[in-house]
């Protein structure tokens, strides 16, 4: 059994890593403090089994099995974590697990059990997850054909829905994006991210300036690139409050 561990606590992975070696039948794959380079590393590497923190800088471990999850349905998690707040919702899933710090050799044993009996996709459970609680990214996933890229959230400029997909704009690219906006707007709150029409999501930090339209809607412009989208009437005035503020 394959297995990858991420958690942001060098003694926790340490820990855990301790725990794990008695056991004939695991091989670790790989360790990673770093939640970005883990989820670079998963999106290439798929393992048996992901221990994983869910408080984590720039990415939550939430997010890093959804992405890597939704491209091996196979894989197995088990979230290992401080964070008691998403404890009875993970065990009310069946496709995964879940282990509070501090936890002791008989509870990783019978989540190891439980991992290489269940058979079914997680993916799923873990949509709900994402959808009930709420965390910050400063990463995103983008899809350019078959090819995942990692987009910080300062490369952005803006999000969109067209037709049916949703799309990611950088300066000198547009990718793909597996979510809906809605997902972004809440995950990119904090990162002066707003919803400026039902199919846009800017960057404000990249806006360069605003230009009045028929029936008080206006049109935003941005730095460095010639794209332009509209802000409808109803986000006028929360707009300029942003501004005034």
């Amino acid at each position: 059994m394959k297995v990858v561990i991420v958690d942001d606590e060098i003694n926790a992975t340490d820990y855990l890593v301790y725990q794990l070696q008695v056991y004939q039948e695991i091989e670790i794959e790989a360790v990673f403090n770093d939640a970005c380079k883990a989820l670079a590393y998963l999106l290439k590497n798929p393992c048996d089994v992901l221990f994983l923190d869910i408080d984590m800088p720039n990415i939550s471990g939430i997010y890093i099995a959804e992405q890597i999850t939704g491209l091996y349905s196979d894989i197995k998690v088990c979230f290992v974590t401080a964070y008691n707040e998403f404890a009875v919702k993970a065990f009310e899933l069946s496709a995964i697990d879940y282990i509070l710090k501090p936890y002791t050799k008989e509870r990783l044993e019978l989540s190891l059990d439980r991992l290489k009996k269940y058979t079914g996709e997680v993916n799923q459970s873990l949509n709900q997850l994402s959808d009930e609680y709420h965390y910050d990214l400063e990463m995103i996933c983008g899809y350019d054909e078959e090819n995942i890229i990692l987009i910080n959230y300062q490369e952005i400029f803006y999000i969109e829905t067209l037709q049916g997909s949703l799309f990611i704009h950088t300066k000198d690219k547009i990718y793909k994006g597996n979510k809906t906006l809605n997902f972004y707007e809440e995950k990119l709150n904090k990162r002066a991210f707003f919803r400026t029409h039902k199919c846009y999501l800017a960057n404000l930090s990249k806006v360069d300036r605003f230009k009045p339209r028929i029936n008080y809607t206006y049109d935003m412009y941005f730095k460095e690139i010639k794209d332009v989208i509209p802000i409808s009437r109803n986000k006028v005035k929360e707009m300029k409050l942003f501004f005034n503020q």
